[in-house]
């Protein structure tokens, strides 16, 4: 691996594989993990000058951070690359609610009530697809407009961790051979990533209210190709 620095900026849906992506790369040679936003929680996560400034070398960070005109100039400034990791928006959804489970209820995307654990189950879902899937739209549209970045779906990492992981290196000139892939796969996947059941195709159990009114979200977006999240 050459000496010249390579900052990686993992934009990321929620609920995508992001943490696991995240160890792969900050196990690459010459690699480190980077907090690049200030605090979590119900705060939207958007890049701070002061961490930016903290940090020097090649890393990775995983941010849940959306596409817009400060985005834009901290990436010229500190030399990012967006890699941004995106899901099927119907098993975003089944997800989620697993997450309400088994982690928290609490988020940037929308302000989800605590007992939504003891809802059945149409209407949990139908609070996160009217609710919080309105984000992820903000999300994607918004990195659309960004022209200099890689695109990787959760399906590409879960079926093939090692060949998404050579799609980032060679895109951003990484020199690592198979076997150091090889190898950093293979010690992400033994780390807690806070994955879930990482069933593809879940969302096939939403009623179709639910799914058509995603698919209407998304027809409000004329000629715009959603097929990376399932539509």
């Amino acid at each position: 691996m050459d000496i010249q620095e390579r900052r990686i900026l993992l934009a990321c849906f929620p609920k995508s594989g992001s943490t696991y992506l995240t160890k792969i790369l900050a196990s690459l040679p010459g690699f480190e993990e980077a907090t690049l936003v200030p605090g979590h929680g119900r705060r939207e996560q958007e890049l701070d000058r002061g961490r930016l400034l903290q940090y020097s070398g090649s890393y990775v960070s995983q941010c849940h951070v959306r596409y817009s005109e400060t985005t834009s100039n901290y990436i010229e400034e500190f030399s990012l690359y967006p890699v941004v990791l995106v899901r099927n928006i119907f098993d975003v959804v089944m997800s989620l609610l697993d997450h309400h489970r088994i982690e928290t209820t609490i988020y940037p995307m929308a302000f989800v009530p605590e007992d939504i654990v003891e809802w059945e189950f149409e209407r949990a879902a139908d609070f996160v697809t009217k609710m919080v899937i309105p984000w992820y739209f903000n999300f994607l549209m918004s990195w659309k407009r960004c022209k200099d970045k890689a695109i990787v779906t959760y399906e590409d990492l879960h079926w093939n961790a090692r060949r998404t992981t050579r799609k980032i290196c060679n895109q951003l000139n990484i020199d690592v051979t198979d076997n150091e892939i090889a190898y950093v796969v293979l010690r992400a996947s033994a780390m807690d990533t806070r994955r879930n059941q990482m069933v593809i195709g879940r969302g096939e159990q939403l009623s179709e209210r639910c799914k058509e009114r995603i698919l209407e979200m998304a027809s409000f977006y004329k000629n715009v190709d959603f097929g990376q999240i399932g539509i």
